[in-house]
């Protein structure tokens, strides 16, 4: 029986292709090799080994391919507030690096890189500018309003490139910039992590890298809508997704809560007599919709009778 380090390399030799390959792909490359002498379970070990070794990366369920050196990879550069180590602001920053901009980035086929990891000859301040000046995408955090971050975003603004702001959710920002798309995250809530995961990737896909455009090239669906019309309707997108996380967090005890407290104020009454009751007010107070009412009720009488 073959190896699995054996294995393992004749999977790496057909994905180095770079093109994505499904495991009946992979499979048909091993026979043609004369490959057979492995059992299911020694496969799927193979694969999982080459995971956890980032050495192919999963495009989907049982699609493979061979991941990109960094230096092969478009570079996304990542301004955040970093803080000391041990602090709050850097352990957010590692978080939000390790959960979301970087499984999207690779997803992507981005290089994430924060200015603390660079390893540079030149002055800390000197390598910050050309990364914000030739890195195909930036991604400035600016929870906390740290100035650094402002000062890198509007340095970055000026270039014209692709530029996507973060925040933590529940920040307002300045006066300046709150016309600014912002897309918002949630550290604390595992489906609004998905969610920015899922917006974040849109957001990427949806620039020109090749003309270094700052306004996100049209999709299929949207080729005859001008271009300065986009940013908006992405932020439309955004409040439509961020009013879904409040319907969702608003929970049912909360609701309960506000029921017992405007029954506290009221004499008890049975349900049917309180629905009774709020529906004639509200009728009262708007004589059209009672008419309306009226004329549905009519309406359906009629039809009952013509049965």
């Amino acid at each position: 029986m073959i190896t699995s380090s054996r294995l393992q390399e004749k999977i790496v030799e057909f994905l180095s292709d770079q093109n994505s390959h499904s495991v009946q792909e992979i499979k048909a490359f091993l026979a043609r090799n004369n490959i057979s002498d492995y059992t299911e379970g020694q496969f799927a070990g193979s694969i999982n080994t080459l995971l956890r070794n980032n050495s192919i990366r999963k495009i989907d369920r049982g699609i493979y391919s061979m991941k990109k050196r960094s230096e092969d990879m478009k570079k996304c550069f990542v301004v955040c507030p970093v803080g000391e180590e041990n602090s709050e602001t850097r352990c957010n920053a590692d978080k939000i690096f390790k959960y979301i901009i970087t499984p999207v980035c690779e997803a992507c086929e981005f290089y994430p890189v924060r200015a603390d990891q660079l390893n540079d000859a030149n002055s800390i301040t000197q390598t910050i500018i050309e990364s914000l000046d030739n890195a195909d995408l930036v991604i400035a955090d600016i929870s906390g309003h740290n100035p650094n971050v402002f000062y890198e975003m509007g340095y970055r603004a000026r270039t014209k490139k692709p530029l996507i702001h973060l925040k933590k959710r529940g920040e307002t920002l300045p006066f300046d910039i709150t016309a600014i798309r912002t897309l918002e995250y949630d550290l604390t809530d595992l489906d609004s992590v998905e969610e920015i995961k899922e917006r974040l990737k849109r957001t990427i896909e949806s620039f020109n890298f090749s003309e270094n455009s700052i306004t996100p090239a049209p999709e299929d669906a949207s080729e005859n809508i001008p271009s300065a019309v986009m940013p908006l309707l992405y932020q439309i997108l955004d409040v439509m997704g961020e009013l879904k996380s409040e319907v969702r967090s608003f929970s049912t005890e909360t609701i309960g809560t506000v029921i017992r407290s405007m029954q506290s104020q009221q004499p008890q009454v049975p349900s049917d007599t309180a629905l009774q009751m709020q529906l004639i007010n509200s009728l009262v107070q708007n004589p059209e919709s009672y008419m309306k009412f009226v004329e549905i009720l009519n309406r359906n009488e009629k039809s009952k009778a013509l049965r």
